[in-house]
Order: structure tokens, then sequence, then C-alpha cells
């Protein structure tokens, strides 16, 4: 996400302070406002499209999009809009993105079963899962468009350094969780450690491909995946799952693996100045 230096006016010159304190708020406050209105309009399309999930995911995205580009959010690094290798630098970020979102899943369910909290079966795969894989992009889209870009973007333009922006959206995916009925510490614990992982992959990726693939994976993943589309599992103690559904020494597990992977990415840093995304 690349924005013009806070510390110069449209002439170069350097801002006095107060001024760039000024319109430090100011950016800050106009983040706000496009977090608060974009997150009432889905608010609106969810209640409008209550009677068909699938269609107020879609919907839910696509306004997203409108929104969140208007306010600075950038789907790709826009050092690399044309470079020649851009395609395929696009897919290795979604497969990472996939396959940590996947690995979040993988690792706790190993754990579960060896430990007894779990039992599996085969499952028995169908078109349900690709109406739950395309909603979980959806949901994926809308929920890192609005609780990842923005911050990211606002703290970009108002010179803050992008980690307190992770750090925001993290605990706003939690929020956003805790907010809604039948949550537990648990599964709030949970999607906080996964919007940290999101955020930090938007901030490593300076786009949104790689937080979108991971949040979608794990949703897909952990949503139907494990509830017999691709596998048959019966929780004994504990579930993972995606949103309300988690709770338990399961759920617990998956947040603290999700933490260590955000954790590992912010370690990788953000791309230097000047330099595209890896």
């Amino acid at each position: 996400m690349a924005h013009a230096p806070l510390s110069t006016a449209g002439g170069g010159a350097p801002l006095p302070d107060r001024a760039r304190q000024q319109r430090r708020l100011i950016d800050l406050a106009l983040g706000a406002a496009w977090l608060v209105g974009l997150a009432a309009a889905l608010q609106i399309v969810t209640l409008l499209l209550s009677s068909s999930p699938l269609a107020a995911a879609l919907a839910g995205a696509v306004v997203a999009d409108l929104v969140a580009v208007r306010a600075g959010v950038q789907w790709i690094d826009p050092l690399e809009r044309e470079a020649p290798d851009r395609r395929a630098r696009l897919a290795r970020r979604a497969g990472l993105g996939a396959a940590l979102g996947a690995f979040a899943v993988l690792l706790p369910l190993g754990a579960s079963l060896a430990i007894g909290w779990a039992t599996v079966e085969p499952g028995a795969p169908s078109l349900s899962f690709a109406f739950a894989l395309v909603r979980a992009v959806a949901l994926a889209v809308r929920d890192e468009l609005l609780l990842s870009g923005i911050p990211l973007a606002t703290a970009a333009r108002a010179g803050l350094s992008s980690r307190w922006a992770v750090a925001f959206s993290a605990l706003a995916h939690g929020a956003a969780l805790g907010l809604a009925p039948g949550a537990t510490a648990s599964s709030v614990a949970l999607a906080t450690a996964l919007g940290a992982l999101a955020a930090a992959l938007f901030r490593h990726g300076r786009g949104a491909i790689a937080a979108v693939a991971a949040h979608a994976s794990f949703t897909a993943l952990a949503g139907a995946g494990l509830r017999g589309s691709l596998l048959d599992v019966t929780w004994i103690d504990g579930a993972l799952a995606a949103g309300t559904r988690a709770f338990g020494p399961p759920a617990w597990l998956a947040a603290a693996v999700l933490a260590l992977l955000a954790a590992l990415v912010l370690r990788a840093g953000a791309p230097r100045p000047g330099r595209p995304a890896p």
C-alpha cells in the first residue's frame, strides 16, 4: 500500500510538527469513518439477504471491495502491477495463505486425535462443499478488506507503524465474533488469532491476496471440511470449527497455532519501501 509520506507537503517541503499531527488525526478520523461506514453497510446487506447466507456473503464481498478500494485498500502491491512475473507472484502468495490456513486446522486436528479429543472417519465429498468454499472466500474478502485492509491503509497514510494496524485488526476480528450470540472465550481467541495471521499476511504481501486465502482456507476446512465434506470428525472434548462453533481445548490449540504463524510472518517483516512484496 503506497501512499505519500506524511512528512512532506505537496511541494516536498517538510510539514511543521503541528501540521503533521493535525494531518495524522485527520487521516485516522477518515479511516475510522470508512471502517464504521462500511461495517454499517455490510450489516444492512446481511439483514436484507438474511434468507440466503451465500447471497449475503457474495453481496457483502462486492460492497466491501467497492468501498475499500475508495478507502485506499490494495489487492496487490502497486509496485508489481506491471511486473512480468506478477501472476506467478500472486499465485505463490495465494498458495502460501491457503497452506497456512489449512496447516492451522490440520495440526490441531492431528493433536486432538492423538490426545483423544476427537475421532475421525472419511467424509463424503459433494457439491455442497463447493458452495461452502465459495461462501468462505466471499466472507474472507468481506472481513479482510474491512478489518485488515482499511486499518493498514489508514496507518500507512497517517505514518504509523503497520504493526499497530495488525494489532488493531486482530482485536477487531475478535471483537466482531465476540458480539455474536454463542461466542465463547476460546472462539473469540481463535478469531483474534486468525485475524492476526490474516493482517500479518496483508502487511507482508502489501495486498489482500494472501490474507483472503488464509482466512478462506481456514474457514472452509474447519467448517464444512470437518463436518463431513472432507472428513467426518466427532468431537469428544471441545470442537475445532469456524466462528462460534469453536470451543474448548481444540479451539485454544488452534488459536495458539495461528498466533505462532502470525508471529513468524511478522518476523519476516514488511517489504522495504520501493521494493515489490515477496
